[in-house]
């Protein structure tokens, strides 16, 4: 509003703000999308929420499974095997040297000629945190009871456990009378033993071939140390006898030191003994088997004690029953798997940003470019020999091929094969469309005949037939012979990939060329390749993310890859055969994470400049 006083105009603000100017909220940002995209009819509003309901129910069945019901023991227990296969246990400092190596070049590579996106260190610092935190706050979380079952017609075991100074234990003795017992459900560790007894007593009282009612088992419970020797305390030995005044009741115990102790159970029976009785055990651990951790426990405990008709608490011994309480699975399921990631992440973080930070400071420096390409070009015989080592050596005793095995074997299969095929398929593209007739001819059998054939008949002849026609081939190394198999399969798909792009490029630019006096190879090589191979770039990466995958074929032929390596622990543990489905689930996340990467990595070459669609 203006007014005028003496010739003079002033603005005056309205008593009032004027009215909003911005969109709608139903219009633009999250709100506005959803509305445009998944509710913008009846149709698809009853369309998104009839499919919204179907995936939250999925997930929250898988979720669920996962947390409450999974064992992943099979995986965290076999973490070695699954990385390296049967790669010598004495050796695999090789395969730490070796990731380290080529973690570092990486982040050089990448501070030299690339960047990572915010998103990316985002990503990895938040993951490194949760690794290295979840297993510090799941060590005081409590550990599951463990359930032993007191038989009439067996000597009870004597219990062997790990403890810590000033840990408490509790030990209960529960005898099961009632035949409402048999269907209370259980919920911790169950001896397997016990477990298969109970199941068949169950049977019996439901039939009604056996009475709960009767019991008259009496015990004497003992605590020893590591000498056998009884626990002391002020009031005396750390006992409880169970009779027929007593029959059940609780032992509550403090550990005096960091060492092993051993649960005595002895029977003091003065007549038949009638009756079945839970042993439950709380804050005791159940500790892997598995060599290198038993090892680490024996450098800090000692040898455990020999004990006559001895139990330990090894989880081989035990089998989890019941549905696990969110914090359960942390302490149980991800701590041990998290506690022996977190140090080689650790170190592999650490290497990372170190050549990332060379790389970003040296870009400039032809030197450090320079020693970076000469470091990628030693990385793969570098790697080989450092894996492989010589014959009478000391430093690298030989490791045959044929124990490579794991995501080692599919890692290396995948990278001989990609780097092998990429030449030779540009080069049957080429051939294919060369004027020479011979050459033309010979490619396109071989492209034709190898695409006409499933990846497994190549691989077995690969194994078979070859060296059946020629016996110097028989000779080889299967894993060599596999590289080669892979190498041709692949070539003969690449070689179409390419050959497409080569179609899309117009006559005009080859005629151009001619006319400045360029011969046909700096043609192909300086104006066709180039431009052909950055408008097949998605082909090509799926072509390698397809190679990769096939990768597994090789296990049908005897050789222990990622997904070989699990039908070899399955089978050869039979701890871990009911739970095949979550190794391979475990198996199938690797590869869709490696999958996922590569296929990242082609989108954002293709839009970084490198591609054919350029950032402006």
């Amino acid at each position: 509003m203006k007014r005028q006083y003496d010739d003079t105009f002033f603005y005056i603000a309205p008593s009032e703000p004027p009215p909003s100017r911005r969109p709608p909220i139903v219009e633009v940002g999250p709100i506005g999308w959803l509305r445009r995209n998944l509710f913008s009819s009846k149709i698809n509003s009853l369309a998104t929420i009839f499919t919204g309901v179907v995936i939250l129910g999925f997930l929250y069945m898988v979720l669920s499974w996962s947390i409450r019901t999974a064992q992943w023991a099979v995986v965290y227990n076999n973490l070695r095997m699954l990385t390296s296969g049967t790669y010598d246990r004495r050796e695999t400092w090789r395969l730490e040297v070796v990731a380290g190596a080529l973690v570092f070049l990486t982040g050089l590579g990448l501070g030299i000629w690339a960047r990572v996106a915010r998103s990316v260190f985002i990503a990895v610092l938040v993951s490194l945190a949760v690794i290295i935190i979840v297993p510090i706050v799941s060590a005081y979380i409590p550990e599951p009871t463990i359930h032993i079952l007191l038989r009439p017609s067996k000597t009870p075991p004597n219990f062997v456990f790990v403890g810590l100074a000033g840990q408490e234990v509790t030990v209960r003795l529960e005898p099961q009378t009632d035949p409402a017992d048999v269907d209370a459900p259980l919920l911790g560790f169950v001896e397997q033993k016990s477990r298969v007894d109970w199941s068949t007593l169950a049977r019996q009282v439901h039939d009604g071939k056996a009475d709960l009612a009767d019991y008259n088992m009496q015990f004497t419970l003992r605590v020893l140390d590591n000498r056998l020797r009884p626990l002391m305390t002020d009031e005396g030995p750390v006992q409880a006898v169970f009779d027929a005044e007593n029959p059940g009741g609780t032992l509550t115990f403090t550990l005096p030191a960091d060492d092993w102790y051993v649960l005595e159970v002895t029977r003091d029976d003065t007549s038949e003994p009638v009756g079945y009785a839970w042993l439950r055990i709380d804050n005791v651990e159940v500790f892997s088997s598995q060599e290198d951790l038993a090892q680490r426990r024996a450098d800090r405990f000692g040898d455990p004690p020999e004990v006559d008709n001895a139990l330990f608490a090894e989880e081989k011994a035990y089998r989890f029953e019941g549905a696990r309480s969110f914090k359960q699975f942390l302490s149980l399921q991800l701590a041990p798997l998290f506690s022996r990631l977190a140090v080689p992440l650790l170190i592999g973080a650490l290497l990372f940003v170190d050549g990332w930070v060379i790389g970003v400071l040296g870009k400039a420096d032809k030197r450090v470019r320079r020693g970076a390409l000469i470091g990628w070009a030693l990385a793969f015989p570098f790697s080989i020999i450092v894996l492989r080592g010589f014959e009478g050596s000391r430093l690298l005793p030989l490791v045959d091929s044929g124990q490579w095995g794991g995501l080692l074997l599919t890692v290396l299969l995948t990278v001989v094969g990609i780097t092998a095929s990429f030449p030779i398929g540009v080069a049957l593209a080429l051939g294919r469309r060369s004027n020479l007739p011979v050459v033309k001819w010979t490619c396109t059998i071989f492209i034709e005949t190898v695409r006409g054939v499933p990846l497994i008949t190549v691989l077995f002849m690969a194994k078979l037939i070859v060296p059946f026609f020629w016996s110097a081939l028989t000779d080889i190394d299967l894993t060599v012979r596999m590289m080669i198999g892979l190498t041709l399969f692949s070539a003969a798909y690449l070689a179409e990939n390419v050959r497409g792009g080569l179609q899309i490029i117009p006559k005009g630019q080859i005629e151009a060329a001619r006319a400045l006096g360029l011969n046909p190879f700096l043609t192909t090589t300086l104006i066709v390749l180039p431009q052909a191979l950055r408008a097949v770039i998605p082909a090509i990466v799926g072509q390698f993310i397809s190679l990769f995958k096939d990768t597994s074929l090789v296990a049908l032929v005897g050789l222990f890859e990622l997904v070989g390596i699990v039908g070899l622990i399955v089978k050869g543990q039979p701890i871990y055969r009911p739970y095949q489905r979550e190794a391979y689930i475990f198996v199938a996340i690797i590869y869709f994470v490696i999958s996922y990467a590569m296929s990242d990595i082609s989108r954002r070459l293709e839009t970084s400049g490198a591609g054919s669609v350029r950032r402006l």
